[in-house]
């Protein structure tokens, strides 16, 4: 089963905003020597979060590795013009030559008042725009000449997204981060529904989810506290540092266990959970993200999962 490393590319007191993206590109070194075979970047806008242009540490990832696909998990094309999407990552294709993903999203990716700033006067519609998006990465050749298209997924959290992916013959991915029970019937709603294409002659299945495991038990209920600080509201421009994570102790946050948008626990809880989700979906790729301002345990978290989903025989196409 392949494997992506999917990164918010979140802020941390410690790091700030410039650290937070430079730890993304180190991660990238990380993944592929993990054996991952994608690192996605999401794209985010506001204080707590460090890419609003995903294409940019696209770039600086794909040229501080050699062999892993490199992509953003979720352009939010809402926001854009589909020939500038297609553009941009057609032209990276270019430099990494089979090694480009382009993930597709329809999400704000950012508050109220910042979606006000990115929207976009008389834009069309999602389902246009994405239409529009296909046409010019398949048959774009007197806009995009001498282009070979980087590999085109769709992203989503329900079954319009599944439905969309199906019609365009796109693999998708659904975010399982965003559910607090598994949705199997999503994808199943996607494979009955796949039509072959430029894209795609199969359904392809990967699924995004959230982990936070450490070999410590301790360490693990940081993580979790970390990943609660993140979704409440707050008026904090960065996320806490591992030190003060540590200082609240016991009075720290924690979000529900009872929860599959996220997989806690020590190695072998996690991977009896990763069975369940495994088992439910029968995914052929999943994206796993993990969120924690200490580096080294954040690369723990992508190697012990790695352990745990055996690796796919040919893991670079």
């Amino acid at each position: 089963m392949k494997l992506t490393a999917f990164d918010q590319v979140p802020v941390f007191g410690a790091t700030g905003p410039a650290g937070a993206a430079r730890e993304s590109v180190r991660l990238a070194v990380a993944a592929e020597r993990l054996g991952y075979d994608r690192f996605w970047i999401a794209e985010h806008h506001g204080a707590t979060s460090g890419c609003g242009s995903p294409e940019v540490l696209v770039t600086a990832a794909a040229a501080a590795t050699s062999t892993i696909r490199v992509g953003a998990a979720s352009v939010l094309l809402p926001h854009y013009a589909p020939l500038k999407v297609a553009t941009t990552f057609n032209l990276l294709e270019r430099l990494f030559p089979g090694r480009i993903d382009l993930g597709i999203g329809r999400g704000p990716g950012a508050g109220e008042a910042i979606t006000r700033l990115l929207a976009r006067e008389g834009g069309a519609p999602y389902q246009e725009k994405l239409k529009h998006l296909v046409a010019h990465v398949t048959d774009g050749t007197d806009l995009l000449p001498e282009s070979t298209p980087p590999q085109l997924w769709l992203t989503g959290a329900g079954g319009g997204g599944a439905q969309l992916a199906a019609h365009y013959g796109l693999p998708f991915c659904l975010a399982q981060f965003a559910h607090g029970t598994l949705r199997p019937e999503i994808v199943e709603l996607y494979r009955e529904s796949f039509r072959p294409g430029p894209l795609g002659v199969s359904p392809r299945v990967s699924i995004a989810v959230r982990v936070a495991c450490a070999d410590d038990p301790r360490d693990v209920r940081l993580l979790r506290s970390v990943l609660a600080w993140a979704a409440a509201p707050s008026d904090r421009r960065t996320l806490p540092s591992w030190e003060e994570l540590r200082a609240l102790g016991p009075t720290a946050p924690s979000p529900s266990p009872d929860s599959m948008s996220l997989l806690a626990g020590v190695p072998a809880e996690v991977a009896d959970q990763l069975g369940v989700l495994i088992a439910a979906y029968a995914p052929d790729e999943l994206a796993i993200n993990t969120v924690c301002p200490d580096f080294d345990l954040r690369v723990r978290t992508f190697e012990l999962v790695r352990t745990m989903v055996p690796a796919a025989q040919d893991s670079r196409h």
